[in-house]
């Protein structure tokens, strides 16, 4: 079977498209070449969208920095260091927010609590997924549509596209939410083997109660999310610590394997996005070029199916909490 690696972006505006899908190949390839895997003519597709928000995209020609349209974030070549280790003190609140967010904004039937807040933190700090939310918002560039059902057709159409493809889903930051209401609202239209969440939102507890809602009105049953059905082989959400977007790591809690048995396998990567000295541990580009990802890609483009990594992945999961477990005996 022909195989399809297929790329949906995150929020904020972006360069041009071409632009885009040439420094995301560029990420991927430099993750391939780290693990020894160079590869040359991958399949690729991305699935571009901030135009339908955004009027102008960001311009790599720009050099005034107090510009609207300049890019200061564009794809460079990683570093090898090593990350400087955060304080303990940072790490415990970090920890203790994600623990403690969905008690504080998720009432026990999932529906949000304090909503005039959060509506606030989504209007201020979401901009974009505020209008993607917005029921009656129409794109700014195209007063025909509403944005949310034309930013899902982008995705909808790539994928109907390559349906009688194998298709590994790569969805970072709000893309990943898009990608989560594509494949859940059209399950039966669609099959893909291989979905990778990179600093995803999907732990907020907003987009939970979002979710929730929407999927409660076609089963009252659920108790939770459940994980679309057309995921037939793995979901790997790939997140760094310090990613403030991907403020909640572990999504297998949050959401529910589906009738395949597939839910989220939460793994923590080092992001490690940097220039001109800031680091930006949320930027697709340090995700894209993880040994983790790099890895998954390996294996599905050379047809080994990615059960293998899943296997491996789990196995030693496995013997680390036997051991932690032997280990909480002696105390």
């Amino acid at each position: 079977m022909k195989q399809i690696i297929i790329g949906i972006h995150g929020l904020g505006n972006k360069t041009s498209a071409e632009q885009l899908k040439k420094w995301w190949m560029q990420a991927i390839n430099e993750g391939l070449n780290n693990i020894g895997k160079s590869r040359t003519n991958i399949p690729f597709e991305m699935v571009y969208w901030a135009d339908i928000i955004h009027q102008e995209p960001l311009d790599v020609n720009i050099t005034d920095k107090y510009n609207p349209l300049f890019e200061d974030e564009p794809y460079v070549k990683g570093e090898s260091k090593e990350r400087k280790n955060g304080s303990k003190v940072q790490e415990k609140i970090l920890k203790y927010i994600e623990e403690e967010l969905d008690k504080i904004f998720l009432n026990e039937d999932l529906t949000i609590n304090f909503k005039g807040i959060t509506d606030i933190i989504m209007r201020k700090y979401f901009v974009d997924l505020d209008i993607y939310y917005n029921e009656n918002s129409l794109s700014p560039n195209n007063k025909n549509g509403f944005t949310k059902q034309k930013i899902q057709n982008r995705l909808l159409s790539i994928l109907q596209k390559y349906n009688e493809y194998k298709i590994l889903l790569i969805a970072h930051s709000m893309g990943s939410i898009i990608a989560f209401d594509v494949l859940s609202n059209h399950s039966d239209k669609i099959n893909v083997n291989t979905y990778i969440s990179i600093g995803s939102a999907l732990g907020l507890p907003v987009i939970i109660a979002r979710i929730f809602a929407e999927q409660k009105t076609q089963n009252g049953e659920i108790n939770k999310p459940i994980t679309p059905n057309c995921i037939s082989g793995s979901w790997f959400n790939m997140s760094d610590k310090y990613d403030k977007i991907a403020i909640d790591h572990t999504l297998a809690d949050d959401f529910a394997p589906n009738s395949f048995e597939i839910g989220a396998t939460d793994i923590s990567v080092y992001n490690n996005y940097e220039i001109n000295g800031k680091t930006n541990p949320h930027k697709a580009y340090g995700y894209l070029r993880t040994t983790e990802i790099a890895t998954i890609i390996d294996a599905f483009l050379e047809q080994e199916g990615i059960d293998t990594f899943y296997q491996k992945y789990k196995a030693f999961a496995n013997i680390i909490l036997e051991a932690f477990n032997k280990i909480k005996k002696l105390f």
